[in-house]
């Protein structure tokens, strides 16, 4: 017993002299050589999942941090980097400890490279927020109170700003949370010629509409999203009301026993395992490889599926990251999906962009200049032949201008083979390109908003009623 009560002691003993110093209560040694510290006090971290080890780091750093006289030299002059421990209050930070944000500081010579590292703890917004048009933001720029911001030419990063709009040095270090709700937020950068690349005006996240071609948010958007929203549900429901106004299985007036056989006969088909491998028939061959146009006519099929599997593409690759971004967030794969600037992500709209464009072009000039007899040249087709034109152009212009306002290296935006070269053009014509911006994209979204709310009643409401069709009269072989 003694020897257990002995071993038990030497043990505590053990355990009490590993324990950082700074662990036992908020106070650093003091200084033994000067004004300088031994190495060993800021790389003998205590241990920062305490209150107690959190106060004894951040008191270190306020020994220099807290101090006016703690500044920066460079080509602009001296710049502050004293911190008031105020600007934390009692919000969630004030219990972190500033190595926790700011990692790897604790270096010889003592300088940051990566500034904080807020995505440690906090993963990027999604669209439905702010999303992928602010990947290119540190998060200081608008979570700090600070309203100065800058383009950093080395990294095409918007990042705080060291001096003021009057050329004065600003406090780098004002740790003090931005007013969200106040009016004047978003003017840090959103404002006509601002340096730092954003349109004039801060527009909309993508919504609901835009998933057709887009990473987009299941959100209603802004108003006139919502109203095209609307006006393509009220079409679909006057499709439903169309078909419910003739003969359904030989019932001509019960409008109850239309709803009970077309929803029995749909659902029926759908879930039955005996039909699942027809169905599969029917999606792959006549829905996605439009084998019934093929047997039309090779040249029309081609024309079609130009504008067709563009459109699916860009919509199933929409539709994926939206499901990555839900799983995993945080993960790398979901920052590249939505990242508009990564390598594959542009090559892939820009060449899915330039092939719907390229089919819009030979459909036109087959109902315009060619004229065979089969092919329709009603007013239904050149509307949406015309929106989807203006969708394409207007599109490759936004990008173009953003690649050119963003100050994208070569290197990265070169990917995006066509809206480089046009960002180029741009930049030699010169003229205020953040006002530009917001137009063209305003053209592209109403553009978009004009095609979706088109789609029932339009000829391209085949692509809503088709493939219902084929399951519901059971064309499968």
């Amino acid at each position: 017993m003694r020897r257990l009560a002995l071993l038990l002691l030497g043990a505590a003993l053990v355990l009490a002299l590993a324990v950082p110093a700074a662990a036992t209560g908020v106070k650093m040694a003091p200084p033994t050589r000067g004004d300088h510290r031994p190495c060993l006090d800021c790389h003998r971290l205590p241990n920062l999942n305490t209150n107690e080890g959190v106060a004894a780091a951040n008191n270190l750093c306020m020994e220099c941090h807290g101090q006016s006289r703690c500044q920066r030299q460079d080509k602009t002059g001296a710049v502050s980097l004293q911190v008031n421990p105020k600007d934390f209050g009692d919000r969630p930070h004030a219990y972190v400890a500033c190595l926790q944000c700011h990692a790897d500081v604790a270096r010889s010579p003592h300088r940051s490279r990566t500034g904080a590292t807020c995505r440690a703890c906090h993963h990027p917004h999604g669209e439905g927020d702010f999303g992928d048009p602010h990947l290119t933001v540190r998060c200081q720029a608008c979570h700090h109170k600070s309203a100065q911001v800058r383009l950093d030419p080395a990294t095409g990063l918007v990042v705080l700003a060291r001096r003021d709009a009057a050329g004065k040095p600003i406090r780098l270090a004002d740790h003090r949370p931005a007013d969200y709700q106040g009016d004047d937020f978003c003017l840090r950068c959103h404002t006509p010629g601002n340096q730092v690349g954003a349109p004039s005006t801060a527009l909309p996240a993508k919504s609901l509409l835009c998933f057709m071609c887009h990473t987009a948010s299941i959100s209603l958007g802004s108003w006139w999203q919502a109203a095209a929203m609307a006006v393509f549900l009220a079409g679909l429901v006057l499709l439903v009301r169309l078909w419910l106004l003739g003969k359904v299985d030989e019932e001509g007036e019960s409008l109850h026993h239309k709803l009970a056989w077309g929803s029995e006969r749909v659902l029926g088909t759908v879930f039955s395992r005996r039909h699942l491998g027809a169905i599969l028939k029917v999606v792959i061959f006549d829905v996605i490889l439009q084998r019934r146009l093929l047997q039309e006519s090779v040249q029309r099929w081609f024309f079609h599926t130009l504008i067709y599997w563009s459109i699916l593409a860009r919509c199933l690759l929409g539709v994926f990251t939206w499901l990555v971004w839900q799983a995993a967030p945080e993960g790398s794969l979901a920052g590249a999906l939505i990242d508009k600037n990564q390598g594959f992500v542009a090559l892939f709209h820009d060449l899915t962009g330039l092939l719907m464009l390229l089919g819009v072009i030979l459909s036109a000039l087959q109902r315009v200049v060619w004229r065979p007899k089969h092919v329709d040249t009603s007013a239904t087709d050149a509307v949406a032949l015309a929106l989807l034109a203006v969708i394409a152009l207007a599109g490759f212009a936004t990008e173009a201008a953003r690649i050119m306002l963003g100050q994208l290296p070569p290197d990265q935006a070169a990917y995006a083979f066509v809206g480089y070269p046009l960002s180029r053009l741009w930049a030699a014509l010169g003229g205020d390109w953040t006002g530009a911006f917001t137009w063209l994209w305003y053209v592209h979204g109403l553009a978009a908003a004009a095609l979706v709310a088109w789609l029932p009643f339009g000829k391209l409401r085949h692509i809503l009623t088709a493939p219902l069709s084929l399951i519901m009269n059971r064309h499968l072989d």
